[in-house]
């Protein structure tokens, strides 16, 4: 048998080399992983147009409620120098005005507790004290610590006659060194004066009706006729 040279050996073991290698080289990679697909754009655009217009339609509200709280406010001015002229009626009639334009704001924006104060200030001056107080309620139960709606509170109560309540809102503005605590406490000792005026004036009255009572008049005494005896 005849032998093949040592260099074609050499040459041979290249070329199996070498298809082993390409054929290793053309063999197909596993496909890479892929990331679950993004929701659609839609969708979040979607949500974004919902958000922007709900905040749009909530800024547009409360520009609305804050031009009615002007409005209103303007009022309350106008009332209140009216009052100062002795001109009631005409004040009533603007408080009352402007008790509208407060009740349009807090439609609109129903978070607004300076026009729930107001709304309270205006319904107190028009004498509806029970509209006064509900409103006066909401607002501190947004805002608890509002100081002005406690003094306004204070003098609702002194015109219900409940001085104690009245001294409770100061007990509470004094507590909290609020500014407002002078003049409630100014409006209850004008109240605690006028009260103890009217008892002084119902203890003059009824005086007055004791003296002015006709003493009882005696019947007059009956006198015995002595007669003069006969001479005899």
């Amino acid at each position: 048998m005849t032998r093949l040279p040592s260099h074609f050996c050499s040459v041979a073991s290249v070329l199996v080399a070498c298809a082993i290698a390409a054929y290793a080289t053309a063999a197909p990679s596993p496909p890479p992983r892929q990331e679950p697909p993004p929701p659609p754009a839609s969708t979040n655009s979607s949500l974004l147009g919902d958000t922007l217009s709900a905040s749009s339609a909530k800024s547009a509200a409360r520009t609305q409620a804050e031009a009615y709280y002007a409005e209103g406010y303007k009022d309350v001015e106008k009332a209140k120098k009216d009052k100062a002229a002795g001109k009631a009626n005409d004040a009533k009639k603007k408080f009352g005005k402007a008790r509208g334009k407060f009740e349009e704001a807090v439609k609109l924006d129903p978070d607004y507790f300076e026009a729930w104060n107001m709304l309270g200030y205006s319904a107190r001056q028009s004498g509806d004290l029970k509209a006064s107080f509900a409103a006066y309620d909401k607002c501190l139960a947004i805002k608890p610590d509002y100081d002005e709606a406690h003094e306004y509170r204070g003098e609702a109560y002194l015109m219900s006659g409940q001085i104690d309540l009245a001294k409770q809102e100061l007990a509470w503005l004094k507590a909290e060194g609020s500014d407002e605590a002078e003049e409630l406490a100014e409006a209850i000792e004008k109240a605690e004066g006028k009260k103890g005026e009217a008892k002084q004036a119902t203890s003059d009255d009824e005086s007055k009706d004791k003296d002015a009572k006709p003493a009882e008049a005696k019947a007059p005494e009956a006198k015995s006729e002595t007669k003069t005896p006969d001479a005899k």
